[in-house]
């Protein structure tokens, strides 16, 4: 499933939160700070749930849980790399970059996590009116990009989806919150959706480029997580 959609909220709010990075302590905080109601709204996770953070082994029991919902980031695409290759090396650069909260972990263990992560889609795409939806992608977008070839790239992917360089960007490529003024009027917004938003990349406040807004505020080195309550930012 490198792609879901989800229809309308039509009892709740819709929230997005950027890359938790094992700090479920601080979006549990933020949840509280922003009244969240567990019964009608929905949170939407733009991926890279674990690594860095001592609580990354409390993922399982958030991707359980009705209103949280999350796409693959490339942190988590490490775990699966880590599990599918079965390389000693591959492993010990997971280490390096985050994962060492696993390193205890044994082949059966690590195997709990991976069936859980590997089901998380590449893409979220939300409903929030009949005339108006939203993307998530935990990196960025080509330059110029449509949003049903992306679509439509990813529900024909194969298995191992990064084999396709265009979707690795979609996980790794970290360019465009850096583009210099004349960089970024290349960008154009991309067709066949209202916005789209991603993680993945630092930045100190929300940067918005065309209709394309990276949230990632770094949460293992600021304290503070990436979280928006999606109508209220697009007004």
């Amino acid at each position: 499933m490198n792609y879901q959609f989800f229809k309308q909220n039509t009892k709740g709010r819709d929230f997005i939160c950027a890359d938790v990075h094992g700090y479920f302590n601080i979006l549990e905080k933020q949840l509280i700070q922003h009244q969240f109601n567990y019964s009608t709204d929905r949170l939407f996770s733009l991926g890279d749930l674990i690594d860095r953070g001592h609580d990354s082994k409390h993922v399982l029991e958030w991707l359980e849980k009705p209103w949280f919902h999350a796409i693959q980031g490339n942190h988590e695409r490490m775990l699966i790399d880590v599990v599918d290759s079965q390389s000693e090396d591959t492993r010990l650069q997971w280490q390096r970059w985050g994962g060492q909260w696993a390193s205890a972990l044994d082949d059966a263990s690590l195997r709990v996590y991976y069936e859980a992560i590997i089901k998380l889609p590449a893409a979220i795409e939300i409903e929030l009116s009949k005339d108006k939806h939203v993307g998530l992608v935990h990196a960025e977008l080509p330059d110029t990009c449509d949003w049903l070839h992306v679509k439509d790239m990813l529900l024909t992917a194969p298995k191992n989806i990064e084999d396709n360089h265009a979707i690795s960007g979609l996980f790794w490529n970290r360019a465009q919150p850096f583009y210099d003024e004349l960089t970024v009027q290349k960008v154009q917004p991309v067709q066949n959706i209202h916005h789209v938003f991603h993680g993945h990349t630092p930045v100190q406040e929300y940067k918005t480029i065309t209709n394309r807004s990276f949230l990632d505020l770094g949460s293992y080195g600021t304290g503070e997580i990436g979280f928006i309550e999606v109508k209220e930012f697009l007004k």
